[in-house]
C-alpha cells in the first residue's frame, strides 16, 4: 500500500501544480485580491479537511472525491469555452 500510494499522491499533486500554472499563465494571479483570496481560502479549507478527516477519513476521502469531479466538469467546460485561448 505505501510505494502504490505514494505514487498516487506524487501525480495528484503534480496535477494540481499544473492547474495552478495554466491559471496563473492565463492571468489568474493578476490581481491582488485573486492571490489573497487564494491563498486564504487554501488555508481555510485545509483546516476544514483535516478536522472533517480526524472525525471520519471516509467522509473526508468521499466529500475529496466529490469536489474533484465537479472540478473535472469545470475545467472540462473551461476548456471548451477557451479552446482558442489555450492553443
Amino acid at each position: 500500500r505505501g510505494p502504490e500510494l505514494r505514487k498516487v499522491h506524487n501525480a495528484e499533486e503534480w496535477n494540481e501544480l499544473h492547474h495552478l500554472l495554466i491559471m496563473e499563465a492565463l492571468g489568474g494571479n493578476a490581481q491582488w485580491s485573486d492571490r489573497f483570496l487564494g491563498y486564504h481560502v487554501a488555508f481555510a479549507y485545509y483546516w476544514f479537511l483535516l478536522g472533517v478527516y480526524l472525525c471520519s477519513p471516509r467522509i473526508a476521502y468521499q466529500f475529496m472525491e466529490l469536489l474533484e469531479a465537479h472540478a473535472v466538469d469545470t475545467y472540462s467546460t473551461f476548456v471548451k469555452e477557451n479552446r482558442e485561448r489555450l492553443s
